[in-house]
């Protein structure tokens, strides 16, 4: 599945720009077309009965081809667009509550700021979309490796607002509608995360290669540190059921902690960073570029029986 979104107090974004020395106006950074990856994620729902699950996920990302050495520039990412199926085996879906997407802060950078776009997102309830700044035990933190999308840090894991079974954060109620809010024909619930837009300034020579978080403890399935994390909601056997569900970017089902990550796990985009003359900053954008997205993904048969 994939979601495949600034809290109060963030650091604004700022616009990629700067004076060299001596009053050189250092040139925009390259551009380069936005890049939709597809992988396979390897999914954990700790449903009535555990399943294990290979489930299709997407990233998209609009960065820059290459930026120079001191240069401050943005980037977007979003996940692809998903959707919450109206059955699964013996379940009836009723919700899907505390979804949860993070990110690496890319080697050889300074974090400027981040925010989520707004617009970008659709068919989403509860509590609205933030991007903070987060430690490895996924604690608010202005010095931490990891930005997390989410609804004020409720998640089903991995942070001081985590629940395995309490409705909070981002939700999606089932609509049974498209992303155009037209009735689906089978009944499923169309929705996307939103974007997040990333300044960072350029450190040194070499490149920059934002990535979903794979990091320690997060590649190993079933981690409650994966990048992809919610709380599936649905009825069955007579009763409300509850799957907090945990994805790592990784081939095959219950892959063991030793097996590499896939495409998703890997650089998203590598942006390379130069010391040289001016970059040609190419062609301007088309209006609306950015975050596109994919028809990728769903909650998968986590209630099976």
């Amino acid at each position: 599945m994939s979601f495949t979104h600034v809290r109060r107090g963030a650091v604004p974004v700022v616009a990629a720009a700067a004076v060299a020395a001596g009053s050189l106006l250092m040139a925009s950074p390259a551009s380069a077309a936005p890049a939709s990856i597809e992988f396979k994620g390897a999914c954990q729902a700790r449903a009535i009965l555990t399943q294990h699950m290979s489930q299709p996920l997407g990233m998209t990302i609009d960065a820059p081809s290459s930026v120079r050495v001191g240069e401050q520039f943005s980037y977007r990412l979003q996940p692809t667009v998903s959707s919450l199926p109206d059955k699964e085996s013996i379940a009836t879906t009723t919700d899907i509550q505390r979804l949860k997407i993070d990110w690496e802060l890319p080697d050889n950078t300074e974090f400027v700021g981040a925010t989520v776009v707004a617009g970008t997102g659709k068919g989403l309830t509860g509590v609205a979309p933030s991007v903070i700044r987060v430690n490895d035990a996924g604690e608010p933190d202005a010095a931490g490796t990891i930005l997390r999308l989410s609804g004020d840090n409720e998640t089903v894991g991995n942070g001081p607002k985590s629940s395995l079974n309490t409705p909070g954060g981002i939700a999606v109620e089932k609509t049974k509608t498209d992303m155009d809010g037209n009735p689906t024909a089978d009944g499923s619930t169309k929705f996307q995360l939103p974007a997040v837009e990333v300044t960072v300034k350029a450190v040194a020579e070499g490149v920059v290669t934002p990535k979903v978080r794979v990091a320690g403890e997060a590649a190993n399935y079933n981690s409650e540190k994966n990048y992809d994390t919610f709380l599936a909601r649905a009825f069955a056997l007579g009763s409300n059921q509850n799957a907090p569900t945990f994805c790592t970017p990784k081939d095959g089902t219950r892959p063991a902690n030793d097996v590499p990550v896939n495409a998703g796990g890997r650089a998203l985009a590598t942006i390379q960073v130069g010391a040289g003359g001016p970059v040609d900053p190419g062609p301007d954008p088309e209006p609306g570029t950015g975050a596109g997205s994919v028809d990728l993904g769903s909650v998968g048969s986590i209630f099976g029986s």
